[in-house]
This record gives C-alpha cells, structure tokens and sequence, in this order.
C-alpha cells in the first residue's frame, strides 16, 4: 500500500505531509534572554515569618478548640429535638450530658487560651472568628450554671 505523500510549501520551507494531517509550520526561533541574577554586592532581602512556631502552635490549639465546640454544640441540639420526639431513649439523654460537660471543659479551656492567643501573636486572630469562639465557649458554660441555680 503506497501512500500519497504531499510536499507543502510553507514561509519558505518544505515539509512532508501525509493525507489527513495538517501541515507543521516552523517554530519560530526564541531569542535567549539574559538571566536576571543579583549584583554581587546585593545581599538578598529574604522575608522574614510574622509568626513563631510557639504562637502558630497555641492559635492551632486554640481553632481545634473551636472546631470541636461546635460540633459538641450542634451533636447537643441534634440529640435535645431527637429526644423531645422521643423521650424514651436513655442512651441518648447520658450522651448529651456527656457532650455538655465535655463542651463546658473545652470551652473553658479555649477562654484560656485565647488571652494567650492575642498576646503572642503579631497579627491578631479575625475578630469575628474569636466572638465565634467566645460565644461558642460560653454557651454549654451558661447552661451548666442556669442548670446549677434551678
């Protein structure tokens, strides 16, 4: 089987081309650019980091904190509706005072930790993620107490 073979001519330039391909044009030729490399009398301005590990270390600890109130929080008001539906399940009333008092725990624990947070860090938490925190802290705190004085 012989195939038909096409010669094209193209911005001065011959090339082969076979049925049902396209031709190839040349590529044109890149110039080589000089490399910007610094004078040697220049001493390199690396940046430094805004953070230490320490103060990274506490704000990590503290957003974990945070993570696991909310999901204490929302696991406390998923089981308080379940049970009004279904007052019968014991389990499921000892599960959410257990996550109640471990909310509380944690959440006095993130109050604590963040006057720590604000004092070493150079750049502050957002604000709104810590009112987040402190109203999340606070609350299994409050109904521990309101339970407490009934």
């Amino acid at each position: 089987m012989q195939q038909e073979v096409k010669w094209a001519m193209n911005h001065d330039a011959v090339f082969l081309h076979h049925p049902g391909e396209f031709p190839t044009t040349p590529m044109p030729s890149k110039k080589r650019k000089t490399a910007n490399r610094p004078k040697t009398g220049k001493k390199l301005d690396y940046r430094q980091l805004a953070e230490t590990k320490g103060s990274e270390a506490i704000t990590v600890a503290w957003t974990v904190s945070i993570t696991t109130l909310l999901g204490c929080n929302l696991a406390i008001l998923a089981i308080h509706y379940w049970l009004g539906s279904t007052p019968e399940a014991r389990g499921l009333a000892i599960l959410k005072e257990l996550l109640l008092f471990s909310a509380a725990t944690i959440g006095g624990l993130s109050l604590l930790l963040l006057p720590v947070v604000y004092r070493l860090r150079t750049i502050p938490p957002p604000t709104g993620l810590a009112v987040f925190g402190v109203c999340l802290a606070v609350a299994p705190i409050s109904i521990l107490l309101l339970r407490a004085v009934q």
